[in-house]
């Protein structure tokens, strides 16, 4: 049966009270995904890492203590998940290893070349287009930068059944692997597997070194 849209919305955007109720269920649900991508995703010792759509902000701490001097931001267009994700890393980020910024993903606050590695999980599902968003991540990504996109994928026919479309843009694995390429990413691959009654896909690439 699919998502109730009401649902399916604060999943997009959690606001209100019911935007807390969501913060508090979504790293009990999301845990298996968010932790096979930080395995994907390889951090090493001082790595300046990006999560784009942090929510909760319970995987920014679990990626800034994979390994010494890992620095993590995690950005949010919620303010509600801003909040939450700036009151559970308040300890890291006076410690100057976490940041949370309120943030659209198409229009980053940050340098070029701002970090090593980034991800996003249950995220391109919000993306009417996904160009403009890739081609953000990767100004902010230094080149050779490793990033990694964790999404249920539209080729699964129980996806397809639960999430509504009138809220998710649900993809192929290919069709986001060929934007990702598109977006002047190198090294693409994928992978695929059940985590629960869903199919998960995760797409790696590396940001191709200037020309």
């Amino acid at each position: 049966m699919s998502k109730p849209l009401f649902i399916a919305r604060q999943a997009r955007q959690p606001a209100g009270l019911f935007g807390h109720i969501v913060a508090r269920i979504m790293p009990f649900v999301t845990a298996r995904e968010n932790a096979r991508t930080l395995e994907f995703l390889e951090l090493a010792k001082n790595d300046r890492v990006l999560e784009v759509g942090c929510g909760h902000g319970r995987t920014l701490a679990l990626a800034a203590k994979r390994a010494d001097g890992i620095a993590v931001t995690g950005v949010d267009f919620s303010e509600v998940m801003v909040r939450v994700a700036r009151r559970h890393n308040a300890g890291l980020i006076e410690a100057g290893r976490v940041r949370v910024d309120l943030a659209d993903a198409s229009e980053l606050p940050y340098d070029d070349d701002a970090f090593t590695k980034a991800y996003s999980v249950h995220t391109i599902y919000f993306w009417s287009e996904l160009d403009p968003h890739l081609r953000e991540i990767q100004r902010v990504m230094a080149p050779g930068g490793r990033l990694v996109l964790g999404f249920h994928p539209g080729d699964d026919p129980k996806v397809r059944a639960e999430l509504p479309p009138d809220v998710y843009h649900l993809r192929p694995l290919a069709e986001v692997e060929v934007a990702i390429k598109r977006c002047r990413f190198a090294d693409v691959s994928t992978a695929s597997s059940r985590i629960g009654k869903l199919l998960m896909g995760w797409v790696v690439a590396h940001k191709a070194a200037s020309r």
